[in-house]
């Protein structure tokens, strides 16, 4: 999410549902859907998936606000992407994947467990050493099963910008980057080997780091030191962003962010498929145009920039980035005409061939 998102999400919320324990029922053998034999593919070099938040003017999305971006930009999405928030359930979220499944995507899941929305401060309950002790394996034994019954594919990430440091799975608030990185290397083992052996074998594991590193000098909290292995990880990606709010002084170039990100990633991984899992910006910062900025992003994507990005997915929300004077952040496409016409111009022009709006399925 964007960061000042994070920054600005002060109220802690309790969270719901007891602690899981380490001891964990036999995988269930229930009859699913016939489409359970089915894998999300990659996309091959030069074309990219289509993907977008779409929660609007809320915290949470809705497939009012969907139909609103796809009208907007004139194309639908191979996946919607979403916050699945411990704070509320630790159960799987089979509504709201179900609606998106309906509409033709696939849903890319937030796995975002944690016990309250306070950046920079260590999480009460969700502590990736309490993770690894086996504290919410029946938790997230569940959680894998309703993936499994759920039967079609799904993405799902945990660590949402692991590299920053406003999360509370970030190596700040586990041990600091002595210890943090190697702790949620093993955390993220945990997690995925565990949803494996419930036979949750439909889940496309995503790893997704921020486009710049915080902090930035210390080579301790670099990509590789976070990343868990080839044979955990699906996709790598990353969050890049230009001015984050009406206010905001900095305007990273999309194409700056990536360009110096990409040889990090690939230090992590030689192999596995790039994402851009969220991007955006502001549309009410005067010191940076929003409509130049997406089209020379969208420019950098679909002109073959980086043969290695297969995907990319835009956050539209609007909210408020100064609870102080009541200003707001705003990427909402449809909000700026610059922004509008930027999209549509790149995902129905001449190279429109490039971008998937649905999934690749074998």
């Amino acid at each position: 999410m964007p960061r000042l998102i994070g920054l600005l999400l002060v109220a802690s919320l309790a969270a719901c549902g007891a602690g899981g324990s380490s001891s964990t029922p036999s995988p269930p053998d229930n009859q699913v859907s016939t489409s359970r034999s089915q894998s999300l593919l990659v996309p091959a070099a030069g074309s990219l998936y289509h993907g977008v938040l779409p929660a609007g003017n809320t915290s949470d999305i809705s497939a009012e606000s969907l139909d609103a971006y796809e009208r907007a930009v004139g194309r639908d999405v191979a996946w919607v992407y979403f916050d699945d928030e411990w704070i509320r359930s630790r159960a799987f979220p089979l509504q709201t994947v179900s609606w998106i499944r309906d509409r033709g995507a696939v849903p890319f899941v937030r796995l975002m467990m944690r016990s309250q929305k306070i950046p920079l401060v260590t999480d009460p309950t969700f502590t990736l050493e309490r993770i690894l002790a086996g504290e919410f394996d029946a938790d997230l034994a569940a959680w894998a099963d309703g993936a499994h019954n759920f039967g079609t594919p799904l993405v799902v990430e945990y660590g949402t910008e692991v590299n920053g440091d406003w999360n509370p799975w970030s190596a700040p608030y586990n041990g600091g980057l002595d210890v943090g990185p190697g702790t949620f290397k093993r955390a993220y083992r945990h997690i995925v080997e565990l949803m494996r052996s419930r036979k949750a074998t439909n889940i496309t594991w995503a790893l997704h780091y921020n486009s710049e590193n915080f902090p930035g000098t210390d080579p301790r909290n670099r990509p590789v030191a976070y990343y868990p292995g080839d044979d955990l990880v699906d996709w790598v990606g990353i969050s890049a962003y230009g001015s984050e709010r009406s206010n905001d002084q900095r305007c990273p170039t999309f194409a700056s962010l990536v360009d110096a990100m990409l040889p990090q990633l690939r230090a992590a991984t030689a192999v596995k498929p790039i994402f851009i899992f969220e991007f955006g910006v502001t549309n009410n910062n005067p010191g940076c145009a929003a409509g130049p900025w997406v089209k020379a992003a969208f420019d950098a994507l679909l002109g073959g920039r980086w043969s290695d990005v297969r995907g990319f997915s835009w956050w539209q929300q609007r909210w408020s980035d100064d609870r102080g004077n009541g200003s707001l952040a705003d990427m909402i496409v449809q909000d700026d005409p610059g922004v509008s016409s930027a999209f549509r111009a790149a995902l129905t022009g001449p190279a429109a061939a490039k971008v998937i709006d649905r999934p690749l399925l074998k």
